[in-house]
């Protein structure tokens, strides 16, 4: 039973980072332009968060170190400081999109304003950090992202072409040249989507947190392959739904209201309140990694005490700092900035942050002095060093591909 429980770590990470606010709507986009041709973005994001999640695991089990202490040794103490600044200014961004998603999403159950579901929906959240240890975090949010399951119902029942669908995880570009840019520029933000940071830096500190032994490190693949399969899966459900519900309409799904009743598209009321349930959780599982991310980092990076399981007052700038974080990202919603050009911004600036997170925790894990005989094998170091080469093409690719397109505008 412990070692399925455990479980719930990788999927609240996944779910946390996959099922996001950005990529909901992002993904549906894709799925509203150019059908099934994106796919590959997905199995790529896929099998690279796996890569490094399963890398971030074994150096905290290890040597540890979860990723922020190692971003400091490997980067240097001054240049480190400024991933740190950066990568924390990455997490406010989404912390506050996630908020507003939720806010958007409590309105379509309630009726009530938005920002008096905002305020609750922080209050609650924080409140929830609060008073729970991080296990009983990552089981609530982790099995209620579950719910989300009801795109993948959705996306069978709407009876896709299984042929053009399989066809969509082999490169193929789109008609047109007009297009073109657009087509690359959802490609690197579903790539992006699928590898944001704070997912490492919440998973690493999950695995001490649960006083991960070398002996859990079968158990530490596990969890980040079926967590991550898993929000695979669901991604490519919404992008399925975004392609069957929303492009013989010609309709561009840029609100998360259209992306819940697209969810529950062949369904009754019931399952709306699924939809709109899942994408709340997976929002508020995010809107939790985020802000607790900003507490670890800084306290990783300066040797400070940290963690959920311990008492607060022990803990006292990790607590002062995920609570700011809460408190700073209702701030950037109620200021009056949208929460999609909130995700814009975050996902393509943490595709050009991204290196910078990813080369440290390679090269750890190929470090046999640190590492003992859980170093890496040829085929994690292979795998880790082209899906890094991968990034790098992003993350130059991403700002020019972001203004060419106007921010993915059709």
């Amino acid at each position: 039973m412990k070692k399925l429980l455990g479980i719930t770590l990788g999927i609240m990470t996944a779910l946390g980072g996959f099922v996001d606010f950005g990529q909901i709507v992002f993904t549906m986009q894709a799925g509203a332009l150019f059908r099934y041709r994106l796919l590959w973005a997905i199995a790529l994001g896929t099998v690279a968060i796996i890569v490094y999640m399963e890398m971030c695991g074994r150096v905290a089990v290890v040597a540890k170190e979860p990723v922020f202490a190692v971003i400091r040794d490997r980067l240097g103490r001054r240049f480190g400081l400024v991933v740190l600044i950066a990568s924390n200014l990455l997490n406010l961004l989404t912390l506050a999109a996630e908020l507003g998603g939720i806010a958007i999403a409590v309105r379509l159950l309630t009726g009530w304003p938005e920002k008096i579901g905002l305020l609750a929906a922080t209050v609650l959240l924080a409140a929830i950090v609060a008073v729970s240890r991080f296990q009983w975090i990552e089981r609530l949010f982790g099995l209620s992202g579950l719910l989300m399951i009801v795109f993948a119902v959705t996306a069978v029942l709407l009876r896709p072409d299984w042929n053009d669908f399989a066809s969509g995880f082999l490169p193929q570009g789109t008609p047109g040249s007009s297009q073109q840019l657009l087509y690359f520029y959802f490609a690197v933000g579903i790539f992006s989507a699928m590898l944001m940071e704070y997912e490492v830096h919440f998973y690493s500190s999950g695995a001490l947190e649960e006083d991960w032994k070398p002996e859990d490190l079968t158990e530490n693949f596990a969890v980040a392959s079926f967590g991550s399969v898993l929000g695979a899966v669901l991604t490519c459900a919404l992008l399925v739904v975004g392609a069957l519900v929303f492009l013989p309409r010609s309709i561009y799904p840029n609100l998360l209201s259209s992306a819940a009743i697209a969810g529950a598209f062949p369904f009754s009321t019931r399952a709306l309140l699924l939809a709109v349930g899942g994408i709340i959780a997976c929002l508020g599982g995010a809107a939790v990694e985020t802000a607790l991310s900003g507490g670890y980092n800084i306290c990783q990076f300066f040797n400070l005490p940290w963690g959920k399981n311990l008492p607060m007052a022990k803990v006292k700038t990790f607590t002062q700092t995920w609570f700011a974080m809460f408190g700073l990202g209702l701030l950037l919603v109620i200021s009056g900035l949208h929460p999609l050009q909130l995700v814009n911004v975050s996902v393509i600036f943490g595709m050009v942050l991204m290196p910078l997170t990813y080369y440290p925790i390679l090269r750890t894990a190929m470090d046999k002095n640190i590492m003992g005989k859980h170093v890496n094998n040829w085929v994690d170091t292979v795998l880790g060093v082209a899906i890094l080469v991968l990034i790098l093409i992003a993350a130059c690719a991403a700002i020019p591909l972001m203004i060419a397109t106007d921010a993915g505008t059709p």
